[in-house]
């Protein structure tokens, strides 16, 4: 028993630096010379750092984890989340948000321009994290095929072969694809991606509306001169049978306008609408579709906020937790430190790392981080100077127990409130920040889905009202049902509820 718990915490080490290892290789910048010494030194420092952190931080956040399972097997938490349960608002967004956001992470299952599966002359293959040439497929040029367009070409292959082999002229191959059985392309539900454009598909110059909008369609078509105009101004008769007495006094530009948005116009030869929901949120102005960005978009925002709250916490419950605990001289110094750091620009040292490097995701983690970690620390610290002065404190120094296993074992699951009941609202707040960088050009690198950037393509298209509507919708939604979430916890979990001093 003693050696399978030893292989188990030094296999648990094992994982827990070469994660930090990649972490930090993915943080610290990158020369952009693979063979200079630059590298050989970000390694050795990626190395340093990892190694430091498996003896000096994991044993925290090991800490740290025993202090919340703690803190969640207590019957009071159990009562505090029955209650929580009964506000129905804020228990249904949870369900609702946790739903979606784990469905997110199949994305690429569900809403992507690859195919999941290609059977072509027999043999099946997995398409959706390949980039297979299109002549792998029996199609015309070099890079990766349009699998849309794939399909409906073996659509139309199959029915020839078919066609061939019931008049009796099949060719060998033919005969062949009856032991083969026919060529298909199995597509996800959505089949387009957030990175590909659709320029060579649709009509019209981006941004393109919702497909389902006919109206604006119309008027896209028009601008375009897509239109085929009447050979004779309709007349007066019809026109007033059409829009009225006050339509004949209309120049012909503007009556076959108003015709062309009435649907009374033909397009031109060549020209079809795509289909009604094609494309549910139109495309960006890069062709795009952006409903595909914004999904993989909401993914990236919740899980960059989501990584950017647990590391506050993690700091900031560690430092405010030794701050409280400690006090005296060591408060107060570390108090004035975190009051000067809490006074640094924010933005402008944002500004500084973009102009240096190109950022990255946990790039902007570390800053965000790095500015985000002192709000739990005067929270995590209120708690620990009420709760240490208590008896159960006093009791665990007499049986000899350590500082460390006092502060996580015994205060920290008394003094996890606070925490949990700003954890959605932190949340909130770091979907906003992500979002506000992207905007402003300082987030995540082009072409990476997000909601910053399409609120920044929608203010350059104002006349493109879906542009700037589809994310601001989407924020808000989401942002609101966390608030929900929110609610329900500081509902829950206020202290009044379990005192008899009420």
């Amino acid at each position: 028993m003693m050696i399978t718990n030893s292989i188990k915490y030094y296999f648990v080490r094992l994982l827990a630096f070469l994660g930090f290892y990649w972490l930090f290789n993915q943080v610290l910048p990158d020369s952009g010379n693979p063979a200079s010494t630059g590298e050989s030194m970000r390694g050795l420092a990626g190395f340093i750092l990892a190694v430091f952190s498996v003896i000096y931080l994991l044993p925290l956040i090991e800490s740290g984890f025993d202090s919340f399972i703690i803190f969640f097997a207590s019957p009071i938490f159990k009562r505090r989340w029955n209650k929580f349960k009964s506000m129905k608002r804020g228990y249904y967004s949870f369900i609702f948000v946790i739903t979606i956001f784990v469905l997110s992470f199949f994305s690429e299952f569900l809403i992507n321009s690859n195919a999941l599966f290609v059977k072509y002359q027999g043999k099946i293959r997995f398409t959706l994290f390949s980039f297979e040439s299109a002549r792998t497929f029996g199609m015309k040029g070099y890079g990766v095929p349009n699998y849309r367009l794939m399909k409906q070409v073996y659509a139309t292959r199959n029915q020839e072969r078919k066609d061939r082999l019931a008049k009796g002229n099949a060719t060998d191959e033919d005969k062949k694809y009856q032991e083969w059985g026919d060529d298909w392309v199995m597509l996800p539900f959505y089949p387009y991606g957030p990175l590909e454009s659709l320029l060579d598909e649709l009509p019209c110059r981006p941004p393109h509306p919702p497909t389902w909008a006919e109206k604006a369609w119309r008027q896209e078509f028009f601008d375009e001169k897509l239109f085929e105009f009447p050979a004779e101004r309709p007349a007066d008769a019809e026109i007033e049978r059409m829009f009225g007495p006050e339509a004949l006094k209309l120049e012909e530009i503007k009556l076959y306008h108003k015709m062309a948005l009435a649907g009374m116009l033909s397009l031109k030869p060549g020209i079809e609408k795509p289909a009604a929901f094609q494309h549910l949120l139109g495309t960006d102005d890069r062709g795009r579709d952006v409903f595909a960005r914004m999904v993989y978009g909401f993914r990236t925002s919740v899980s960059f906020a989501l990584v950017v709250t647990f590391f506050d916490y993690l700091i900031g419950i560690t430092i405010g937790a030794l701050l409280g605990f400690y006090g005296g001289r060591f408060d107060m110094i570390m108090q004035r430190f975190v009051e000067i750091w809490s006074a640094m620009p924010f933005l402008y040292t944002v500004m500084i790392f973009a102009a240096i490097m190109i950022p990255n995701f946990w790039m902007l983690v570390v800053i965000l981080v790095m500015f985000k970690w002192m709000g739990m620390t005067y929270y995590i610290r209120g708690e620990f100077l009420r709760e240490k002065s208590k008896d159960y404190v006093a009791a665990a120094r007499a049986i000899g127990c350590t500082d460390g296993a006092i502060i996580f074992r015994h205060i920290l699951p008394n003094a996890l409130t606070p925490v949990i009941s700003f954890a959605p609202f932190a949340v909130v707040a770091n979907v906003g920040s992500l979002v506000s960088l992207d905007f402003l050009g300082f987030g995540l690198p082009a072409p990476t889905p997000s909601w910053g950037e399409l609120l920044g393509q929608g203010l350059g298209n104002l006349h493109k009202e879906w542009l700037i509507m589809s994310p601001t919708l989407a924020m808000f939604l989401t942002l609101l049902l966390v608030s929900f979430i929110g609610e329900a916890i500081r509902e829950a979990f206020d202290p009044k509820q379990y005192s008899r001093l009420r």
